[in-house]
């Protein structure tokens, strides 16, 4: 597959006071490679998309489900692989689920607060941990993402011929 460069960049928190312009910079070469078949493009995508689902997650407090993405973008044999979906159903099914005012049609949110100091991972933030946080000038939030986002890439099915031979 020829490949031109992809880059996924995530800005969560900055300690400084002094917003500055963000800068993203790439190795961008032009890789020729074999021709592939749509489906394994597919697979490519939904591989990246665990990885970067799993590497939002993560510091946000959700390590189980964090790995249990990763491990979906490892393996390999089909009755494993359904195995590893059903274990990161049932981490996303255990994980927290954050609710926001605003956002109306929304199946939940995963996620956790973030201060200007970074996130913070403990996933028992109070609302008096909330405050103290906001008394320090660290600016809480939380941060978020659709439930429905977290579950496509785990449903997603990258060789369904090889999965179906499973069941």
């Amino acid at each position: 597959m020829t490949v031109k460069g992809i880059a996924i960049a995530t800005r969560w928190a900055r300690p400084s006071l002094v917003p500055e312009d963000p800068h993203l910079s790439v190795k961008d070469p032009l890789d020729e490679g074999e021709p592939i078949e749509p489906e394994e493009k597919d697979a490519l995508f939904i591989g990246m998309l665990r990885h970067h689902i799993a590497n939002l997650i993560r510091p946000l407090g959700h390590t189980v489900l964090a790995n249990a993405l990763h491990a979906l973008t490892q393996q390999r044999f089909p009755r494993r692989l359904q195995g590893d979906r059903d274990f990161a159903r049932a981490a996303l099914d255990a994980a927290p689920v954050g609710e926001i005012d605003k956002a109306a049609g929304m199946d939940g949110l995963n996620g956790g607060i973030v201060t200007r100091a970074g996130p913070v991972t403990d996933a028992g933030v109070t609302a008096g941990d909330q405050e103290a946080l906001a008394r320090l000038n660290l600016g809480p939030v939380f941060v978020g993402i659709e439930r429905e986002l977290i579950e496509a890439p785990i449903e997603a099915d990258p060789q369904p011929e090889a999965v179906g031979q499973s069941r």
